[in-house]
């Protein structure tokens, strides 16, 4: 019997110097399903993320020739195109960029996988874009969807052994979010352990970091020449609730259902590791998940920080056995599930300053549809409040209703 090509150890398959595979759906089929998805949502006026404000208002000093970043260190990219894009079309404008940066991370994933001589690279794609996470981050005034979509478009960059372009696209990902430097020295890491491709990942990193740099000089600026640009509210709170708001924050991102799954495919998750170096795919999928979680247990912030973690989790997925149209189909269900109806098993004791939670089960509205409820009232709210209301009622299915002096009520 022929063993599935998308389930061998095959190792010019894995390199990506054999041709891609092909079959699935069509780049221009997840450009349409992209917009299906997003379309609907995208009107519903800037979003519910707690810096929309900030961002806006930053934009508007740009237009006037100043610059005081919307939180530190900034994300001066997505201000930038906040600055020229809403006097022109608000928040719809703004959104279908965002949502068409959507379409192109998931575009971008499934060209990469398919670079890399991995099959299933459709549903792959899919997968990330399923993510409720990725659906709030595509049609929202934010700078996630485009961090991640300079990434994997950098990347692709770097394989087709184009190291300037790649460099210019990684800096415009740090320009998005400072964080993503970690990404993409993993990319970077990943691509260069190959010996003959080491130099291209040389200059892409010549090209990317010092650029990158630049973009974050604005700040530095702003903050009269000094390093408190860098500076970031409190993250690390001991170990023990770092931990549980990292876990707990996860499960509530990528719902059970999913964690259960990655439980399930984890055998061949670590066979995959045998392959290390001959496939660019699993270092890259590696690499880039452990600075993301990394990062992310250091400062458990929003959940949508963990997109590149969900990114990345895939292209390692994707270069194991479990690379199988029907395991990536469960993946999606899954995935969906998650922003249509979730169980909240627990509630903070504080929230927003949590240093523990109880036990107060409770099966809710998912990410998604939670979400959207949201956004329909905040529409009808002043711009100024977004930072506050909206914020609040989207993280429901993560720490329950929040009354008016703070506490949850575990609704």
């Amino acid at each position: 019997m022929t063993t599935p090509a998308s389930v061998t150890d095959a190792p010019d398959a894995a390199t990506g110097d054999a041709a891609p595979p092909t079959g699935g759906f069509s780049d221009l089929t997840l450009v349409v399903v992209t917009a299906v998805l997003t379309l609907p949502i995208l009107w519903m006026g800037y979003g519910t993320d707690i810096d929309v404000t900030d961002v806006i208002r930053t934009a508007a000093g740009i237009r006037h020739g100043t610059y005081h970043p919307s939180r530190t260190p900034g994300v001066p990219v997505f201000e930038g195109i906040a600055a020229v894009l809403d006097p022109i079309g608000g928040h719809l404008l703004l959104n279908l960029a965002t949502a068409a940066a959507g379409a192109a991370a998931v575009v971008g994933i499934a060209r990469l996988v398919r670079a890399w001589g991995h099959a299933n690279a459709d549903l792959l794609a899919l997968a990330f874009l399923a993510s409720p996470s990725t659906l709030i981050a595509a049609t929202s005034t934010g700078d996630f969807i485009w961090a991640v979509a300079f990434l994997v478009w950098a990347a692709l960059a770097l394989v087709a052994d184009r190291p300037v372009v790649a460099g210019l696209l990684f800096a415009l990902a740090i320009g998005s979010r400072l964080s993503s430097v970690f990404v993409v020295l993993a990319f970077l890491v990943a691509d260069g352990w190959d010996r003959d491709r080491r130099a291209r990942a040389l200059r892409a990193g010549l090209v990317a970091l010092p650029l990158g740099a630049l973009l974050y000089v604005p700040s530095w600026l702003a903050f009269d020449r000094s390093w408190a640009f860098l500076h970031t509210a409190e993250g690390w709170r001991g170990l023990g609730n770092n931990l549980g708001r990292f876990g707990y924050k996860g499960y509530v991102t990528f719902g059970g259902l999913f964690l259960v799954l990655m439980v399930v495919a984890l055998p061949a998750l670590v066979a995959a590791l045998r392959r290390w170096d001959r496939d660019p795919m699993v270092r890259a999928g590696v690499l880039g998940l452990a600075v993301s979680l990394g990062l992310f247990f250091v400062l458990p912030w929003k959940y949508n920080h963990l997109l590149p973690c969900l990114a990345t989790a895939l292209l390692w997925l994707g270069a194991s056995r479990r690379n199988t149209r029907g395991f990536l189909w469960l993946v999606i269900g899954a995935l969906a599930i998650n922003g249509v109806v979730t169980f909240r098993p627990l509630a903070p004791d504080t929230p927003a300053e949590a240093r523990g939670g109880r036990w107060d089960p409770a099966i809710t509205a998912g990410l998604l549809v939670n979400d959207i409820d949201c956004r329909l009232d905040a529409m009808r709210q002043p711009l100024r409040r977004l930072n506050g209301d909206a914020w609040d009622c989207t993280l429901k299915p993560m720490r329950g209703a929040v009354t008016e002096d703070g506490t949850g009520s575990g609704g």
